[in-house]
């Protein structure tokens, strides 16, 4: 995959400019990733969730017991089943209960966090970012009727065999992808 970067912040100069403006570092990013080279990346983390509203949220990259992965179409773009953590679950139990709510999907099994992604994002002109732990999920076995939550913009859903991923990828959010490509080696 080819990355395209708006900005290479490499010095703690540009570092401190750039982060001066939130607005402008929230917009856009979904189009054109930042990279941000840095010594102390924590110390930049911390800054930029000193700035925004904080969203935790889980998903789960659900194989069943052919190995095909469970995807959603949503806004567009493929993706994967998640969402925002309610106040009483842990990662594990939100990430489980947005695989049922948004594909009828029920997991039985649900594995140590593979990966945790930020995404960050402008909503109602306030900078979020968003916070996913990513787990390793297996459908419960059995004939599952896919049902997409059509109130999430959900439009499709459906189990895609690991050999069609390149075909998939290319119209997946870019994250996404990448998530994919890393844990399936494609």
């Amino acid at each position: 995959m080819k990355n395209k970067f708006y900005q290479i912040l490499q010095n703690q100069a540009q570092i401190d400019d750039f982060l001066k403006n939130p607005q402008a570092l929230f917009t856009g990013l979904e189009e054109q990733p930042l990279l941000i080279w840095h010594e102390r990346p924590g110390e930049i983390i911390c800054r930029l969730l000193d700035m925004a509203e904080v969203i935790n949220a889980a998903g789960g990259i659900v194989t069943n017991e052919r190995g095909e992965i469970l995807m959603i179409y949503r806004k567009g773009f493929w993706d994967l089943p998640k969402g925002k953590l309610e106040l009483s679950e842990t990662p594990e139990q939100g990430a489980a209960r947005e695989v049922e709510e948004e594909t009828g999907v029920t997991v039985s099994e649900v594995s140590h966090p593979s990966r945790v992604t930020y995404h960050a994002y402008i909503l109602d002109d306030k900078p979020h970012i968003k916070h996913t732990d990513w787990f390793m999920m297996r459908a419960a076995p059995g004939s599952h009727p896919l049902n997409a939550q059509s109130s999430e913009g959900i439009t499709d859903v459906r189990w895609v065999k690991p050999a069609d991923l390149p075909e998939i990828l290319p119209l997946a959010y870019p994250m996404i992808a990448d998530i994919l490509r890393v844990l399936h080696g494609t």
